[in-house]
């Protein structure tokens, strides 16, 4: 069962159940998760906190955005709107520095831990260049900065509040198809956009070489895709890994697959998953990238986007 725990500004917590709506969307690509939710009508406080559990499991933590108490001939309700703790570093300006050679921790430290987010000190590693602090940015940008210059990838803050700062894959598998086996779809969409692919990319090393240096996706070439990308790796900001991150999240918004299942999936963002279909055939190495799940008056559904978890790039030549 659906169960809220809701604080107030006195501290103080207050459980709601029986949902007449609630909406919970999950995006790899939107730092914070956010939860709209409406209830009968229950006289509270201000509200600055919201957790959300299925049974013990914990869904969604995040602060109050919105409160709407709303009393006409249509009915009492209370409208909650929230997001994630993620929407706390997005909402936050960073004090303008140059770091020198910063490592997790330290970044960790002066931009997310005092702001209740949680993280792993196994992800520790050192950044062996400038990263800047401008002026207006936020604190996720300075996280999110550090992580693609670091781990060539974007950080996440979980559903329940744990901040990974490189890409986390989730081995817990889900299965779903068509023939009873798994979990069950009632809408499968399968989208390949060649437009969104490169076959090479053309890598400055030294200044006197030029763009001497390629990486090739193997595979988009022999399927005739020519699009190609520059990068300059003699700059601290670009170095020479940014080129594989540019071909795999280029591949990775090439290909997608929607699945629109009955039923409460809000557990699954980051699993790997595969899709069997009678018409289509299999897909592995997939998973789940985006969760929407809803409840109104119709029942429970969720929609969630699949990408693929490996990229098809190859060669690299002089």
């Amino acid at each position: 069962m659906l169960r809220f725990v809701v604080t107030d500004t006195d501290g103080k917590e207050h459980i709601l159940t029986r949902p007449l709506r609630l909406t919970v969307r999950m995006d790899e690509g939107i730092p914070a998760d956010d939860l709209y939710a409406v209830f009968v009508y229950k006289r509270l406080g201000e509200l600055t906190l919201l957790r959300l559990y299925d049974d013990d499991t914990l869904l969604f933590v995040g602060d109050v955005d919105e409160q709407e108490e709303e009393l006409s001939e249509r009915g009492r309700y209370l409208k909650i709107s929230a997001r994630s703790l993620a929407s706390r570093l997005l909402d936050n300006e960073a004090a303008p520095q140059i770091y020198d050679h910063p490592d997790a921790a330290l970044i960790f430290r002066r931009h997310v831990g005092n702001y209740g987010i949680r993280w792993q000190s196994g992800e520790d590693a050192t950044y062996y260049g400038e990263l800047p602090v401008t002026k207006g940015m936020s604190q996720w940008a300075v996280v999110k900065n550090f992580c693609n210059a670091c781990f060539s990838s974007s950080p996440r803050v979980t559903a329940d509040g744990l901040l990974r700062m490189k890409d986390y894959v989730d081995h817990r598998k889900v299965m779903f198809s068509d023939t009873g086996e798994g979990i069950g779809y009632t809408q499968l969409r399968v989208s390949k956009k060649r437009c969104e692919e490169l076959s090479r990319i053309n890598i400055k090393i030294s200044d006197d070489d030029g763009y001497r240096y390629r990486m090739d996706h193997t595979d988009a070439l022999a399927r005739g895709i020519r699009r190609e990308r520059y990068l300059n790796a003699v700059l601290e900001s670009t170095p020479m890994t940014c080129a594989d991150t540019m071909l795999q999240r280029a591949d990775s918004k090439s290909f997608g697959i929607r699945l629109h299942c009955p039923g409460r999936l809000l557990d699954m963002m980051g699993r790997s998953a595969s899709v069997q279909n009678q018409t289509l055939g299999a897909f592995d190495d997939l998973y789940i990238s985006a969760v929407r799940y809803s409840l109104d008056d119709t029942g429970e559904a969720s929609t969630l986007l699949l990408k693929r978890r490996k990229n098809r790039c190859g060669s690299q030549d002089m």
